[in-house]
């Protein structure tokens, strides 16, 4: 009896030390993530092996190899994508297929941040050997891309044993610079049965059948965190700088001229106002630019300043002039990002840059003039308050005279006036920058002085008669 317990705690134990064994090796695997390179690259023999981590225990990989012969100057290449099961051991199984009916085995085995791959078939190059971690990303490639469509379920994909055979077609141009668009044809009847956008970095599968995308693996965090920089063009395409070791190589005076890639980068996920200039009384909607036209929504939308916008429902409205900031969330599917917008808000009336504040007897000056938030300009009636100063002739203001004169226009029920002095005169202070619709507002300013200073004089006046003419 004793001898039987001895024997049952013994091999509890052995399983025990096996279970943490495997836990252990599977363990190793929990940071796999990124490119490998073949230990034995050289320059006409090398390999690299992508890893991608999908679920628990399944991987993606993807192999792109290089065979060739330095005598002959000539190389092959190959790739080839799949996933691979991590066993109870720690060891990645994988089958790829090879034609109709073959199929080759690979084992990767993982050591430190070595992948170790065995191969039993054979393959148009062989993938085998030590791969060590170079970086943690890589690019997808249309192998990878058909790889993880292939390794979801099939309830997801409509790609099961009712819809084979089927080919999966590849566009090589991304959709607004981060997915890859897939199509799966069924080929007997040449029908297709799936549309798929797989993102460029492999982090999300979107189902697209009826141009409405629906969200079957992954999430959109990294596309809405991701940065995109524009592509600036050569300044002399025939003449391309070297590249060496990653790094331009040029004279000293092309490494002082600022680099391409200096060009500032801009969220790939666009969000803004409809209207950033909106006008007094009007609204506006927050909308966003997301690739693929995937769905969202727009939450939680506040006002800094409700004096100037007020929110009402997911409408944006003017209350007066001013500019305020919107803040909000922008929802998907397994996926949000708060924002914040800033919105002008104007009261329309007439404006003229190109008025001068001063001109020359007989300067000749075309009158243009526009509706703030409106395109173009619009016709108007001009006139001066003074036609022995200044007068307008076919539309432009000429000066005649040394003196202030004051330009009005007219459109519609909007009126501005500007002052300009001609000749040696000159704007009195406070002019330039006061009410336009207020002809004479620097004389204003000047009868304020006048006021003032009588008050003062006056004040002191009667401070001085309560001192000594009222004293007993």
């Amino acid at each position: 009896m004793k001898k039987r317990n001895i024997v049952s705690l013994l091999i509890t134990l052995l399983l025990c030390c096996l279970t943490m064994v495997a836990m252990a090796a599977k363990g190793d695997w929990k940071n796999v993530q990124g490119s490998y390179v073949w230990t034995e690259s050289s320059q006409y023999n090398n390999g690299i092996l992508n890893i991608k981590p999908l679920e628990e225990d399944i991987y993606l990989f993807e192999f792109r190899v290089m065979r060739g012969s330095e005598a002959e100057d000539s190389a092959e290449t190959f790739q080839t994508a799949g996933t691979l099961l991590l066993n109870d051991n720690g060891v990645g199984e994988a089958d790829l297929p090879v034609g109709q009916d073959d199929v080759v085995t690979l084992q990767f085995t993982l050591a430190d941040k070595t992948l170790t791959v065995k191969q039993e078939g054979k393959l148009p190059l062989d993938v085998q050997g030590a791969y060590t971690f170079n970086e943690p990303g890589f690019d997808v490639s249309e192998n990878a891309a058909v790889a993880i469509i292939e390794s979801l379920p099939s309830n997801l994909t409509s790609l099961g044993a009712a819809n084979r055979p089927y080919k999966l077609l590849y566009a090589d141009e991304t959709v607004d610079g981060w997915f890859y668009q897939v199509i799966a044809v069924h080929e007997p009847t040449n029908t297709i049965i799936g549309k798929y956008l797989v993102a460029a970095d492999l982090s999300a599968v979107y189902r697209n059948d009826e141009n409405i995308p629906g969200l079957i693996y992954g999430t959109p965090e990294n596309m809405l965190a991701a940065q995109r920089i524009p592509l600036v063009e050569e300044e002399d395409q025939d003449d391309p700088p070297a590249v060496e070791n990653g790094e331009p190589q040029g004279n000293a005076e092309e490494e002082d001229r600022p680099a391409a890639n200096e060009a500032q980068a801009t969220p790939l996920v666009k969000i803004a106002a409809e209207q950033e200039n909106l006008r007094v009384g009007d609204s506006t909607k927050i909308t966003a630019q997301l690739p693929g036209n995937l769905g969202y929504e727009i939450a939680s939308l506040q006002s800094s300043n409700k004096n100037v916008l007020k929110i009402d429902g997911n409408k944006i409205v003017g209350v007066a002039p001013g500019t305020a900031s919107i803040k909000g969330t922008l929802k998907l599917e397994k996926g949000k990002k708060d924002f914040e917008v800033n919105v002008t808000v104007f009261e329309p009336k007439l404006e003229a840059d190109n008025m001068p504040t001063h001109i020359n007897i007989g300067d000749k000056l075309p009158l243009q003039t526009f509706i703030t938030g409106q395109e173009g300009f619009v016709k108007a009636q001009w006139s001066v308050n003074d036609e022995k100063i200044a007068v307008i002739n076919k539309g432009q203001l000429v000066g005649k005279a040394d003196g202030l004169v004051t330009v009005t226009a007219k459109h519609g029920d909007m009126q501005s006036s500007w002052f300009v002095a001609v000749g040696k005169a000159e704007l009195p202070m406070g002019a330039i920058g006061e009410d336009e619709d207020d002809d004479y507002s620097w004389m204003t300013a000047l009868l304020a002085v006048f006021i003032g200073g009588v008050v003062v004089i006056g004040g002191g006046a009667f401070w001085l008669y309560k001192r000594f003419c009222t004293k007993k």
